[in-house]
């Protein structure tokens, strides 16, 4: 189908003589809807190249499928082939800094809230040794936090390694079932 110089013909008229291979007719479709497309792509990917690239792929499409394929409104069929292959873009893995910087973003935001759970749990954990006897807690610090081995601390508090051993277990046992209870409540919040 040859397209007449003197008529603007509609997109149906352009469809069907691009299917007969005109090029002139694809090339005026291209330039009637070019525009839109790209700036709805623009506004999806946030990149220029990538948008340039989805709406020439998306009319290359229609160049190879005019033929064969019925298309009623093909402004409406472009954009519904733009927003896919927008999704499809972002889908696959192809994001832009802005998407990388937001994902990180979100990650950081992610990080901060466990950063807060790990600190209620910090919490909770200094109470919890708060409410041991005096000399277990004492014991308990030396083995955790100063890192002393059990002989050693028996020899400074002048006790036996055996009464070490047992006041670190006793430690140990009331301080698991209070940072048991804070982990359910923790993971309570965090599930709903």
């Amino acid at each position: 189908m040859h397209l007449p110089d003197d008529k603007v013909p509609g997109d149906h008229d352009l469809l069907h003589a691009i299917a007969a291979g005109d090029q002139r007719a694809f090339a005026v479709l291209f330039d009637r809807h070019w525009k839109k497309l790209y700036h709805a792509a623009l506004n999806v990917v946030e990149d220029r190249d990538a948008a340039e690239d989805i709406v020439q792929d998306c009319f290359i499409s229609l160049w190879e499928k005019s033929a064969h394929k019925h298309i009623d409104n093909v402004g409406g069929y472009l954009f519904k082939s733009v927003k896919y292959a927008c999704f499809m873009h972002l889908r696959s893995g192809a994001i832009s800094r802005k998407h990388l910087d937001h994902i990180n973003r979100l990650a950081f935001d992610n990080s901060t809230e466990e950063d807060f759970y790990v600190q209620e749990l910090q919490e909770a954990l200094n109470s919890s040794m708060a409410t041991l006897p005096e000399k277990c807690r004492e014991i308990f610090y030396m083995s955790r936090f100063e890192f002393l081995p059990n002989k050693q601390i028996a020899e400074q508090l002048q006790i036996s390694p055996k009464t070490v051993e047992n006041q670190i277990t006793k430690a140990l046992r009331i301080l698991r079932l209070s940072v048991n209870k804070m982990i359910s409540v923790v993971l309570f919040i965090t599930v709903c």
